[in-house]
């Protein structure tokens, strides 16, 4: 009876704060009116350049009311017939966007190419998909947006509406909103259809307290039956979160959320339940980066980094972050191989320049190498072993010791930063990915806190080296 008026009471704690919170993040009304009018101005005018021929949808979280204050994102989706094909729409679209609304437009690319645009206040984006009905199969990943637009428009109430807001805002705060590969969190969608399955934002918090990975949520309940949960498992193996898509039942509408994100989600949950009037959850801020502080902190870690920097390569980001992210796995790897401990690893960018840390636990190594052989009981692989290791290395040895073999060799490197430059030099050997090939080449390594006199570093490279150096999820010890 105690635990069930406790859990009442921080339901109306939890209501209490979005109230408060919705009011300070919310588009005013004024807002909210400018982004629809405006967005109903352009998409008359590329309808009229289509002849009518597609359905020009507005969608997002502008659309549905679910925005923060300050977006002005409008997301205009041009609908065509799925008798045409893929190329057709996109020629189609861009002549008749290109026509109707004159502006600056830049050509993007995610599974198709787009156009962006920036007028006055707004961005832009104008996607070209095809027309398809709920679970039917799809021509192109966009051609779900307007069928999650019109699934979500209907069922969301105002309430709801302003818990996803304060949710966004939530995640935004520690970091975990957004589905892009630099983040790989929670999308704007996904926290629209959690608030809509759990139906408020407390009885979010209060179940994502107690999820035990990995998670099924399934809003329309299509796979509701004693095999249910299997079949998702299978489907979507290895996935932390699995969000059955309401209008997909195909898709996990949660794939970009990693593991380490639905943690740090479950613990912020976690405090946000204990502890929701703290208000560090909306408002903590962020100073900008302290070069001083930073060098302190280098100074007084006993391990040695090593940072790469090299030119940034004209790629998108969904291309650019795996291919950093596996480079910089590879160098780790090829680290460890030659018998480096790498403490920790990070890679960034900044505007002009990438960048890989690596934190060893030192940066050199003796010359010598004691390899432990197999027990001498073992005489095949004593022999093997010893035909592995040629003896124009061997320093001392083989010899026994206890019931084993040993041998003792020159190590080829035995300092990191030589290793490096041996990766430097011929990076396709060493694992290093496709696109970072050639900008490898041209790299510089610093030693220590000497990264932090590099003209590349910029505001968003020192904030993610900031993290890396001071990480720190605060709300798993949050200040009352």
């Amino acid at each position: 009876m105690q635990a069930k008026q406790d859990a009442e009471l921080r339901k109306q704690a939890i209501e209490l704060v979005a109230e408060r919170v919705s009011r300070r993040i919310s588009p005013s009304k004024q807002e909210a009116d400018e982004e629809k009018r405006f967005a109903a101005e352009v998409s008359k005018k590329i309808s009229g350049a289509l002849d009518g021929k597609a359905e020009i949808k507005f969608v997002g979280s502008a659309a549905r009311d679910t925005g923060l204050a300050g977006d002005m994102d409008i997301d205009l989706f041009v609908a065509f017939p799925k008798k045409l094909d893929r190329q057709e729409i996109i020629d189609r679209t861009i002549r008749a966007t290109k026509k109707a609304v004159k502006a600056k437009w830049l050509m993007r690319y995610a599974e198709h190419p787009y156009l962006q645009t920036r007028i006055g206040k707004f961005q832009v984006e104008v996607i070209p998909c095809f027309k398809i009905e709920p679970h039917e199969k799809i021509k192109s990943a966009v051609d779900r947006s307007p069928l999650h637009m019109d699934y979500l428009q209907k069922r969301l109430t105002a309430a709801q509406k302003r818990d996803v807001r304060v949710l966004k805002s939530l995640l935004k705060n520690a970091g975990l909103y957004g589905a892009e590969v630099e983040v790989e969190g929670f999308s704007g969608l996904v926290c629209e259809q959690l608030i809509l399955n759990h139906r408020s934002l407390a009885g979010l918090v209060e179940s994502a307290a107690q999820w035990r990975p990995p998670v099924i949520v399934d809003i329309e309940g299509a796979y509701k039956t004693a095999t249910g949960t299997e079949v998702l498992k299978q489907m979507f193996s290895g996935a932390p979160l699995i969000l059955v898509d309401a209008i997909d039942r195909n898709r996990n509408a949660a794939a970009a959320v990693n593991e380490t994100n639905l943690s740090k989600f479950i613990c912020l949950c976690r405090a946000f339940w204990q502890s929701p009037t703290n208000p560090a959850f909306f408002s903590r801020n962020a100073p900008a980066p302290d070069k001083k502080k930073l060098r302190a902190a280098l100074s007084q870690r006993e391990h040695s980094l090593i940072s790469l920097e090299f030119p940034k390569p004209n790629l998108i980001d969904d291309i650019l972050v795996p291919q950093l992210r596996k480079s910089a796995s590879a160098i780790a790897r090829q680290l460890q191989l030659a018998d480096f401990r790498v403490f920790d690893s990070t890679s960034f960018c900044s505007a002009s320049q990438c960048f890989i840390l690596m934190e060893v636990e030192s940066d050199s190594l003796p010359r010598i190498k004691k390899l432990q052989g197999p027990p001498v009981a073992d005489a095949k692989s004593c022999t093997r072993f010893l035909a592995e290791h040629s003896p124009e290395y061997w320093l001392r040895g083989p010899y026994v010791e206890g019931s084993r073999i040993f041998v003792e060799k020159k190590r080829e490197v035995t300092k990191a930063v030589a290793l490096l430059k041996k990766i430097i030099a011929s990076p396709k050997e060493h694992g290093i990915a496709s696109h970072l090939t050639a900008p490898l080449r041209k790299a510089r390594i610093h030693e220590g806190h000497a990264l932090l006199s590099s003209k590349g570093l910029d505001e968003n490279a020192l904030r993610a080296m900031e993290y890396f150096v001071f990480r720190r999820d605060w709300w798993l010890a949050p200040k009352r």
